[in-house]
């Protein structure tokens, strides 16, 4: 007797052996169990997951002579119709009966019944390859058939049925099976069948079948004839995947920035025959988890957990700002890899452009950084020993002097804001140092609009402040004493430095921020 496949043999004959499938199970089941079976049925959904396998099944359960127990896989109906010998269920390919006349045999042929009694059901497959001419001679037959007969439908893209046709039937979605259910498939079959395999091997073929358990079965039957053992290695050589621990590698290598190392891991790749179009594409899912797990620690991916403690440990080395920059660039590159002469080069040139953004932070964190670093030029600029450029002695810290100049310019400008909220406003556009028995206002820039107008005020604001401390007096600037070359200050910015680094740019003009300092 010759071989019969792993997905033949142990294609599911009941309901309860359907996996994943459980709400179209129990429409099934309740349709059947309340004898309210309907005149036709549209199965729907991705390649192998059990919508041709459940048609016979129902085509069992409509003519099993075990009533309580439908179907019962055991009367002699359900044993025809599991080998295929029955006559009152015809099964009909849709790719190679297209035509009109097609159509006319089957209208011919449901006026009668079947000679072994029951129901007759017509399991037409892949049905969106039907004509149009076709679908619409079937309409009629379709909308109000012989009680005896009953039509499914099975179909990958459910978008090309006619709605007429949809609309006359009852249209039942076939979910993607999930892998934990295809793994858990796989170890049982392997059970039966006396196979060796890796847990971490079955979790790869069950990822690698997309949601297929006809796939995962044709893969597990193909490798455990390439290998006695099931093991990661074995299925990574036959489907040429690359190894999860190189991909951390040259994740890690990128992450860091260790340009040798990214070199010297795709030349070993490329003398080992590699082929860099799939490992680009494995390159980018891995990533991708990584992303996911970034951003919630706890969301359960589909992966292995041997993969999940590696995409954990990784996660911790960089940021999610980082992670989408990384991911974003090499989706990019990938169609440029797919289609060249040369995929190595421009991987490796890719991972190595990814790599200069070792040093990469989020914007908050940039933006953290400036704040603590004006704020702590402020403070440096307020101590005693820093000099002026008419060298005066700072007055910002209570052992200068008995009263706390600063402090009592804060008040002040506190009381301002409720009498006088315009002059308030423009002297916070001000540049303020304070000297001993001094306060200097510089107006810069845009700001330099307010001077003469405080000018005019300076009598009121002096008089006001020495109610405070008597000695007090206050000078106006339109110009830093100190002359800053600002763009020389902007380029050597090591931040700036980074960015032009990063995204290949060049400065073409500066701008000072709103308030007139020169700050950038």
């Amino acid at each position: 007797m010759s071989y019969l496949g792993l997905a033949r043999k142990y294609r599911p004959q009941k309901f309860s052996d359907l996996i994943g499938q459980e709400i179209v199970v129990k429409v099934l089941e309740n349709s059947i169990k309340n004898n309210k079976i309907a005149h036709a049925y549209v199965f729907s959904g991705p390649k192998g997951v059990g919508k041709t396998s459940t048609a016979r099944i129902l085509a069992k359960a409509l003519n099993c002579k075990d009533l309580l127990n439908r179907p019962c896989d055991n009367c002699s109906s359900c044993i025809a119709i599991k080998e295929a010998r029955a006559m009152n269920v015809i099964e009909i390919d849709a790719a190679s009966h297209t035509s009109v006349e097609n159509i006319r045999d089957l209208r011919e042929n449901v006026k009668y019944a079947s000679a072994e009694g029951g129901y007759k059901v017509y399991i037409i497959d892949e049905a969106h390859m039907l004509s149009q001419a076709a679908f619409n001679a079937f309409l009629k037959t379709l909308e109000e058939p012989p009680m005896h007969v009953v039509f499914v439908l099975a179909t990958t893209e459910p978008r090309k049925i006619p709605i007429t046709v949809m609309s006359r039937c009852q249209h039942l979605q076939f979910r993607r099976i999930p892998i934990n259910f295809i793994r858990e498939r796989l170890r049982f079959i392997c059970e039966q069948e006396g196979i060796v395999a890796e847990e971490e091997a079955l979790y790869l073929i069950a990822s690698n079948a997309e949601g297929s358990m006809r796939d995962a079965l044709t893969l597990l039957d193909q490798i455990s004839s390439f290998s006695d053992k099931i093991t990661i290695d074995s299925v990574n050589l036959l489907l040429g995947h690359t190894d999860i621990e190189i991909l951390a590698k040259l994740t890690e290598f990128v992450i860091k920035g260790e340009k040798e190392k990214i070199i010297e891991e795709v030349e070993s790749l490329n003398d080992k025959g590699t082929d860099f179009k799939i490992l680009v594409r494995d390159l980018i899912y891995f990533l991708r988890n990584l992303l996911m797990k970034k951003f919630l620690p706890n969301y359960r991916l589909d992966i292995s957990e041997f993969t999940e403690k590696i995409v954990m440990k990784l996660s911790e080395l960089t940021s999610e700002e980082h992670l989408i920059v990384l991911l974003k660039d090499l989706i990019n590159a990938e169609l440029s890899i797919k289609n060249s002469l040369f995929p190595r080069i421009i991987f490796e040139l890719t991972l190595l452009k990814l790599s200069l953004m070792s040093h990469f932070q989020s914007i908050d964190k940039t933006i953290e950084e400036l704040k603590g670093r004006a704020h702590s030029d402020r403070e440096k600029n307020m101590t005693p020993d820093n000099k002026t450029p008419n060298n005066k002695k700072d007055f910002s810290t209570p052992e200068s002097h008995s009263k706390d100049i600063v402090k009592i310019w804060e008040n002040y400008l506190e009381q301002l804001e409720i009498k006088n909220h315009l002059l308030a406003i423009k002297l916070k556009q001000a540049k303020v140092l304070f000297h001993e028995n001094e306060i200097e206002l510089i107006f810069n820039g845009g700001a330099s609009v307010h001077a003469d107008s405080v000018k005019e005020s300076l009598p009121e604001i002096t008089k006001e402040l020495k109610e405070f401390y008597p000695e007090v007096k206050i000078r106006i600037d339109e110009k830093d004493h100190v002359k800053k070359d600002i763009r020389s200050e902007a380029i050597n910015n090591p931040l700036v430095k980074r960015a032009l680094q990063l995204f290949e740019g060049r400065i073409y003009n500066i701008k000072l921020k709103k308030g007139g300092s020169t700050d950038v």
